[in-house]
């Protein structure tokens, strides 16, 4: 099963949309180096994965749609903690869903009820000390970047899933809606931007409490994976961005 129609329609965000000139399959492949490949198809759709699974409840159909969902295997396969993850969501028969999701479900409930350390104190103007307006400052990026949250409950702006839904957003438009290679390479520096002035700030030490919080393998295996995968993601931006330039150079 693709992101498809189902996926997008639990999508909290409302953005501007722009006509998809490039695309993964033309412009990006002419300048992107293989390696970046497996980095490239999967990262969109773990960093969705990532705010669906740390932003609301699990349903049984959203543990069965993400057990069909291949398109990020190959990156888990790459990082030494995301084989943990794999092996949680996708080593299952069909029959096995039910048991996971109530488990899964009984566990969000009790992790969100835990203020010290559980998902309702994943908040980065919580975990960096920050007073609450600093949630204005995190409002005035997203708003720059043409983008507002239709939030599905009472989360806020600084809340972990909003933050990685808004990386899941910029890698979109920066792959489909993008004009051109400078409009794509403005998206990918907000990315990096994004990753080194907030999310590797206080993400890991969200992981770490969520890690030590919880004995289940989904919870676990999302806090080990998610504090592998961030640096991972801001190396391989980096290295794309080099290519980017390099290729749009060679054009010029």
């Amino acid at each position: 099963m693709g992101y498809g129609s189902s996926r997008a329609s639990r999508n909290r965000r409302v953005h501007t949309r722009r006509k998809p000139i490039m695309t993964s399959r033309n412009a990006p492949s002419l300048v992107v180096p293989d390696a970046c490949e497996r980095w490239l198809e999967g990262r969109g759709s773990l960093y969705q994965l990532y705010a669906e699974f740390l932003g609301r409840r699990p349903k049984l159909s959203m543990i069965a749609e993400w057990s069909l969902d291949r398109r990020i295997g190959a990156l888990l396969d790459g990082l030494d903690s995301g084989r943990e993850l794999r092996s949680c969501l996708y080593t299952r028969n069909a029959g096995d869903l039910p048991g996971i999701w109530e488990r899964e479900a009984q566990e969000y409930d009790r992790l969100t009820s835990l203020r010290a350390a559980g998902l309702a104190a994943a908040r980065e103007s919580e975990l960096r000390g920050e007073k609450e307006d600093f949630c204005n400052v995190l409002s005035g990026i997203y708003a720059e970047s043409g983008i507002v949250f239709k939030k599905c409950g009472a989360e806020a702006d600084d809340h972990i899933a909003i933050e990685l839904e808004f990386m899941s957003i910029l890698h979109e438009e920066m792959m489909f809606n993008s004009f051109s290679v400078r409009s794509a390479l403005e998206r990918l520096e907000t990315q990096e931007k994004f990753l080194e002035e907030h999310l590797l700030l206080w993400a890991p030490g969200f992981c770490a409490k969520l890690t030590a919080a919880t004995e289940s393998p989904l919870y676990r295996g999302l806090a080990r994976l998610l504090e592998e995968f961030l640096p991972y993601d801001l190396e391989m931006l980096r290295s794309w961005r080099a290519a980017l330039e390099a290729g749009s150079a060679a054009l010029v």
